[in-house]
C-alpha cells in the first residue's frame, strides 16, 4: 500500500480489517467466557463486551473519520458526503468522501485514501434500480477501485468526480 496516498491505522483492506477485528473480539469474549464461567458476580456483565465491540466497530470509525486528516490540512473542501454503501468488500460501510480541487479523499472504517485526479486512469458510473456504482482505475496499490451506494446525493457526487477527472466526458 502506497503511504503517499493512504493514511490507514490498519495496513489491510477495509473489509479484511473489519472482519479480523470482529473475530479477535469474539475470540477474546469466548476465551473470557470460559475462564469466567463459574464467577457468579460477573454473569451480569455480558453486555459490556458487546458495547465495547459496537463502540470500536461502529462509533470509533465515525469519530476517526470526522477528524482532519493529513490530506485535508492544506486543501479546501469543495464537497463532502457522508453515506453508507459498499467499499473494498465491506457492505454497510459508513464512508465519507471529500472532494478537493486536486483529488478525492475516501474515508471508511479506520482507513483514509487520497486519489489525485491525475492518477485516475479510467472512471465510469453505472446505475441500476437500487444503487450507483462509481468505478475508477488509479494504478495506485491498495486504493479502493469502486464505491457502491444508493441515493441522489451519491449520484451527484459521482457526477462531480466525473466532471473533474474527464472535463469533456459524456455521462455513461
Amino acid at each position: 500500500m502506497d503511504k503517499q496516498y493512504s493514511d490507514s491505522l490498519i495496513p489491510l483492506s477495509i473489509g479484511t480489517s473489519f472482519f479480523l477485528i470482529l473475530i479477535a473480539f469474539l475470540a477474546a469474549g469466548t476465551i473470557a467466557g470460559f475462564f469466567l464461567d463459574n464467577e457468579e458476580e460477573l454473569q451480569q456483565l455480558g453486555g459490556i463486551p458487546l458495547l465495547v465491540i459496537f463502540l470500536i466497530l461502529v462509533v470509533g470509525p465515525l469519530f476517526y473519520n470526522k477528524k482532519e486528516s493529513r490530506f485535508e490540512k492544506d486543501r479546501e473542501i469543495q464537497h463532502r458526503l457522508d453515506y453508507i454503501g459498499t467499499i473494498q468488500g465491506l457492505r454497510g460501510a459508513l464512508f465519507r468522501c471529500l472532494i478537493y480541487e486536486d483529488g478525492i479523499e475516501i474515508r471508511a472504517f479506520y482507513h483514509r485514501y487520497f486519489i489525485p485526479y491525475s492518477q485516475i486512469q479510467k472512471l465510469s458510473i453505472s446505475e441500476n434500480k437500487f444503487s450507483t456504482i462509481l468505478n475508477f482505475l488509479s494504478g495506485i496499490d491498495g486504493i479502493p477501485d469502486r464505491i457502491v451506494s444508493s441515493g441522489i446525493e451519491f449520484q451527484i457526487l459521482s457526477r462531480i468526480i466525473q466532471k473533474k477527472t474527464e472535463p469533456d466526458a459524456t455521462l455513461s
